[in-house]
């Protein structure tokens, strides 16, 4: 396996999906329940009523906190070893070339989804749609990765 891309420990893909299901709570909580978390921020630019730069102001961080719970999560659970991974160099370098395939999958579907969603979605739609292909090279990524892990023999 090339060291520069080694994955993190197993132990890391459960604290990533800890910190993923913490997301959709606090997601579920801020879209259901009006969740309001206030925090003063620095922010690099701001354009709500007006432009600011580099400016620390009060604001609710809630959604931006979801976001990084999640992503954050998907990041860990992604890069993280399998846990036949840990016990086998052989199991761990069949895993390398099939994370790798798996990866170059996700991103050639994700960008074809891109592609329709820039030429059929349009206004506070596109805006979401941008928020979940943050999240959906990940998803597509451990998709693809079961499938050719279950389609590979003696991993």
């Amino acid at each position: 396996m090339i060291k520069d891309l080694a994955p993190f420990p197993f132990k890391a893909k459960v604290a990533g999906w800890m910190l993923f299901i913490a997301g959709l709570i606090l997601g579920t909580l801020f879209a259901f329940f009006n969740l309001v978390i206030n925090f003063p921020v620095l922010a690099i630019f701001s354009s709500f009523l007006e432009e600011k730069y580099f400016t620390v102001f009060t604001t609710n961080v809630t959604d931006e906190l979801t976001l990084l719970l999640i992503l954050g999560g998907m990041f860990l659970v992604v890069f993280s070893k399998d846990h036949l991974e840990e016990n086998s160099q052989e199991s761990s370098e069949k895993l390398f070339e099939i994370r790798a395939k798996s990866m170059f999958k996700a991103l050639y579907y994700n960008t074809i989804l891109l592609f329709f969603s820039i030429i059929f979605v349009f206004g506070q739609g596109f805006f979401w749609v941008m928020i979940l292909n943050l999240l959906s090279v990940f998803v597509l990524y451990l998709v693809i990765l079961a499938i050719n892990k279950r389609g590979t023999t003696k991993i």
